[in-house]
Parts: structure tokens; C-alpha cells; sequence
């Protein structure tokens, strides 16, 4: 799926909306973005390309079409006042896609940063962000049972770090993780939360501890263009 960097502006615009995607789901996909906020300037087109690489070789054209479609969404005849959420099911000969996405009205843009900032990476993580106003986990990085990959300063690279949040609703910031050790019984394992109201400007910062690791986390508000 992809989408275009620059929104075409229409006479109709509705400033203020945007859409969130929360994942596209199938047996083999995982999305990682987006980059930033989907502004419903117009009607958005959802375009699905997946293709099967044919073992052996190293060209494009030998790939198999497993879904090939695309599908709208009329955000322009919506006039309520409220967030929503929606699924759309795109079913094809090879494969069945379900795209689930929300409507959200009047939000700004949180941009969320990570970092270890005492002990090292070695704990798996799954860390989530939810719109109050929504109720649904986005999930910004999940290592499934691997260790956290550290960078440069001890930071962390999220599969996503950009949420949008309804400017009178709470971002919550979850984690599941489990320091690794050599047994069972040496292995720490951790659930928390912790929310911010969401912001027109300015910083949150928070910290989650797992064993004897912490992990900061950073989150920078911002007005949507």
C-alpha cells in the first residue's frame, strides 16, 4: 500500500481530519508506516499491490500477483463530530486483505521517540499507542521474542513512531516486554501503561523500567500542516 507525500486541496476541504490506519492484516503482512498523518483533504484511495517473489530470481517480473486492488473512502459525505473506526475486507483469488482504519476529527500529530537510556537492549518489547478517543492499539514496535536493536546514544528504531491523536483525548503508551536471561526463573517480564493528554505544541516524556534496563520514551506534539 502506498500513499502520495502532497494531498490534493479541494474547495470542499475539511481542515482538521484525519485518518489513523491501524493495520492491514494478512498471514504474512505487517505494516510499518505511515511516515506521517493522512490529512482527508479528499477522498484517500487505498491501493494494494502484493506480489509472491518467485524463488531464484532477482527479477521483478517473474513476481506473482497476489492481490492486485484498490478501494475508497468518502470521508467528504461524513458529517458527524465523532472518530469512527472502519474495516474493509478486499478479497481476492489468492489471498484476502483486512485493512482497518479510523476517521479522526479535529487531531493533532504525535512524533514518538525511544531510547535506552540505562542497560542494555536485551529484552524483548511490544510497544502500542492508543486514542482514547478510539480505543484501538497502533503497534509501534514488536520484536517477537528477539532483543531490541540499539542504535547510535541508545536508540531505539521504531516500525512506526508517528501517531495521530483527537486533540481532547489521551495518548496511552503500552509495552509488553521480557528481559532475557539465561532461564526462565532469571527472565523479568513487564506490562505497563502510562498517557498523555494530547497537545498542540511542546514534550511528554516517560520511562519504562525492565529489569535492569530503562527505556525513554519521548513524545513530541504537533499541529498538522
Amino acid at each position: 500500500m502506498r500513499y502520495t507525500d502532497i494531498p490534493v486541496l479541494p474547495s470542499n476541504a475539511r481542515p482538521g481530519d484525519t485518518m489513523e490506519v491501524f493495520f492491514v492484516k494478512d498471514s504474512l503482512l505487517e505494516l510499518t508506516g505511515p511516515s506521517r498523518a493522512i490529512l482527508l483533504w479528499d477522498e484517500p484511495v487505498f491501493e494494494i499491490d502484493l506480489k509472491v517473489k518467485y524463488k531464484g530470481s532477482s527479477s521483478s517480473e517473474d513476481d506473482k500477483i497476489l492481490c492486485l486492488d484498490f478501494f475508497g473512502y468518502n470521508n467528504i459525505c461524513y458529517k458527524g463530530s465523532l472518530s469512527y473506526t472502519r474495516t474493509e475486507v478486499v478479497s481476492s483469488k489468492h489471498s484476502t486483505v483486512e485493512v482497518r482504519f479510523a476517521h479522526l476529527k479535529r487531531s493533532v500529530e504525535a512524533t514518538i521517540m525511544a531510547r535506552i537510556s540505562k542497560g542494555s537492549g536485551n529484552f524483548s518489547a511490544r510497544l502500542t499507542a492508543c486514542n482514547t478517543s478510539i480505543g484501538e492499539d497502533v503497534v509501534l514496535l514488536d520484536t517477537r521474542g528477539q532483543g531490541v536493536s540499539v542504535g547510535k546514544d541508545g536508540e531505539v528504531t521504531l516500525q512506526r513512531r508517528v501517531v495521530v491523536v483527537e486533540e481532547k483525548a489521551q495518548l496511552v503508551l503500552g509495552i509488553k516486554a521480557e528481559q532475557l536471561g539465561d532461564t526462565a526463573e532469571s527472565s523479568t517480564m513487564v506490562e505497563k501503561k502510562f498517557g498523555f493528554y494530547a497537545k498542540s505544541s511542546l514534550r511528554n516524556e516517560g520511562y519504562f523500567h525492565i529489569g535492569s534496563s530503562s527505556l525513554h520514551i519521548l513524545v513530541a506534539w504537533s499541529l498538522l500542516p
